[in-house]
């Protein structure tokens, strides 16, 4: 392989600013979005936009021949905030390579992966003297680090004609640990909330209301302190109802892991483990459990020195992270519900939904997942192991089930490679070999599927 020009493209893409959240970087989203169209389009794809509540997705299909199996290629070429700047140790839109590693804001999430199918498409190409063994579609998000806003929107209007394919392959996660290739088998989902606490029109002289006014702040931790039990429980009534416990075969293959407390702790630079249910193991409370965290607070002064007030609002972001068959909306409803119920009458408290995803489980017995496992053996010289994903990924529940295919979700970075923080990075090892895991997966889907 000639890494440079697998390399240059990607550094190219990671200059490029395309923070979804705010609006100041409209103009680097329409960037990056043309860019990826250059792209595909030099490869031969016919490709359109495909507009969305706050960023349009990026679509290309190349069909080589009817008869050949056609994949659809997920991925999202907007980017978190890189907020703080000052726990950076280099420019995070100035790629820069260091000890085999990439460093950039999106590197590993998702550009780094994205770049993965991109040039896995381009190898192909040369190696097949400008031919391909399969059909290919893209579509390529700008909304997934804002709750994949029009993901279901987009899932009904082009399921059943410009989506319509035989499988689907995501990279938006990441390995166990390095050298050992990964298949994810399910997605949490999420519903993400914010409640809103109001005492007073305006701040108030805590001397002069301290004892008679509510403090909004107080209030709401108060709520949030409701919300869960002393063994990590969530309180909210009917959370648990429709939880799908992990089969016999996905607790072997989490068990088979070896997961330590120490491991999880070096990952995520915690002090220690906490904040689940602990009569679960370490495995099934990341990945088959749900979960209520707080996101953030803010309420009254947080500048330098003092200020003696009693804020008048106080505010707070709520995700709960939900596991096969929990329904978003119905989790939301009895949230929302519950927190109206245990706020005392002497504020005025507010609930709102951000956004939500469906949960997923993956259908490993296709035959499909032999083919990838032989594809990532032959690139990473181990055998690939099953695991969960925390986290969420809300295009893919809602468009593998409305195409009924299977769902192959590949990550190629690393636990401890920063995605969302400072420092992000991506291990140029895995993104060469995950180009050449690809490349072979799907001339495997040619020859034997």
């Amino acid at each position: 392989m000639k890494q440079n020009q697998f390399i240059d493209p990607l550094l190219h893409l990671l200059e490029i600013k395309s923070i979804s959240t705010q609006d100041e970087f409209l103009p680097q989203m329409e960037e990056a979005r043309h860019w990826l169209i250059d792209q595909l389009q030099s490869m031969g794809f016919k490709t359109r936009l495909l507009q969305g509540k706050r960023h349009a997705a990026v679509f290309a299909e190349r069909e080589e021949d009817p008869k050949l199996p056609t994949v659809l290629i997920y991925g999202h070429y907007d980017v978190q905030p890189p907020d703080p700047l000052n726990e950076w140790k280099t420019d995070p839109f100035v790629p820069t390579i260091k000890k085999g590693k990439i460093f950039a804001r999106g590197a590993t999430d998702d550009k780094g992966q994205i770049m993965i199918h991109l040039m896995a498409v381009k190898n192909l190409l040369e190696k097949g003297k400008g031919k391909l063994p399969v059909n290919f579609k893209f579509i390529i998000e700008g909304e997934e680090e804002i709750g994949s806003i029009s993901v279901e929107g987009l899932a009904r209007k082009y399921a059943k004609n410009l989506f319509k394919a035989d499988y689907m392959v995501v990279s938006d996660s990441e390995m166990v640990e390095a050298g050992q290739p990964s298949i994810d088998i399910s997605l949490r989902g999420i519903v993400y909330a914010e409640v809103f606490v109001e005492s007073a029109k305006q701040d108030l002289h805590s001397g002069q209301f301290g004892g008679v006014a509510e403090n909004p702040a107080v209030v709401l931790a108060r709520i949030i302190t409701e919300l869960k039990d002393k063994n990590n429980q969530v309180n909210i009534p009917n959370f648990y109802a429709d939880v799908l416990p992990p089969t016999k075969e996905e607790l072997k293959d989490y068990n088979a892991l070896k997961t330590t407390s120490a491991k999880i702790k070096k990952e995520g630079g915690v002090l220690s483990i906490g904040g689940g249910e602990a009569k679960y193991s370490l495995n099934e409370r990341r990945w088959s459990r749900p979960t209520l965290d707080v996101n953030g607070i803010v309420s009254g002064y947080v500048g330098a020195g003092s200020k003696t007030i009693i804020p008048a609002r106080a505010s707070a972001k709520i995700s709960m992270r939900l596991v096969p068959n929990q329904n978003p909306k119905l989790v939301y409803e009895e949230f929302e519900k519950f927190v109206k119920e245990i706020s005392p009458n002497t504020v005025k408290v507010r609930v709102i939904s951000h956004s939500d995803a469906l949960p997923y489980k993956a259908p490993t017995t296709d035959p499909v997942f032999t083919l990838v496992k032989k594809s990532l053996k032959k690139a990473f010289g181990r055998s690939a192991v099953f695991q969960g994903v925390g986290g969420s990924i809300g295009f893919v529940p809602v468009v593998a089930s409305a195409l009924k295919i299977p769902c192959i979700m590949l990550g190629f970075g690393l636990p401890d490679e920063n995605l969302h923080s400072p420092n992000e990075h991506f291990s140029i090892d895995n993104y060469l070999k995950g180009i050449e895991a690809m490349s072979d997966f799907y001339q495997r889907l040619k020859q034997e599927v």
